[in-house]
């Protein structure tokens, strides 16, 4: 594989547009824009250079770059060598594995702000005379009380895949 874009431009149009439409979905919407980017180009073309993908995004080397490695330490993608040259391509197992791996990294993540969350909620119901007659006291309590009980539903899921 070379840095040459092997897609003709009607094509790559259609591609940024179906991109740009994943984008804002909720399958994608919750990671940031150029993580969801990445992705998408390397599921759609299954191997992609990180000059491409420069190409592609307009986001610049070291950025890329970042958003390369994060990938690949997260185990959603695979840094690929090709043999004889002194090239890398970026490419995935299965898109099973990129959805089981951003499942387990969101639980992960919700899970490291359980005890964040109970010390929100003591200092909350502690100092409830002072607080809420604060604009939106009664609104940071129903997200807190919402996130708390779906975070022991997580622990349980995370439990039963072996996530901790």
């Amino acid at each position: 594989m070379d840095d040459k874009e092997p897609y003709d431009r009607n094509v790559r149009k259609i591609e940024k547009e179906i991109v740009d439409y994943l984008i804002q979905s909720p399958l994608y919407s919750t990671r940031n824009e150029i993580t969801s980017r990445i992705l998408l180009y390397i599921i759609f073309r299954k191997e992609i250079s990180q000059n491409i993908l420069k190409n592609l995004t307009g986001y610049s080397s070291g950025k890329i770059s970042e958003e390369l490695n994060n990938l690949v330490d997260s185990g959603m993608i695979i840094r690929k060598k090709i043999p004889g040259i002194r090239k890398k391509v970026y490419t995935f197992e299965s898109v099973d594995q990129i959805s089981t791996t951003r499942v387990k990294n969101i639980i992960t993540a919700l899970l490291k702000w359980e005890g964040e969350l109970d010390k929100m909620k003591n200092e909350m119901e502690t100092n409830r005379s002072k607080l809420e007659k604060m604009n939106g006291y009664s609104n940071i309590l129903k997200v807190i009380d919402f996130y708390l009980p779906a975070i022991k539903l997580y622990e349980k899921f995370a439990d039963s895949l072996k996530i901790k």
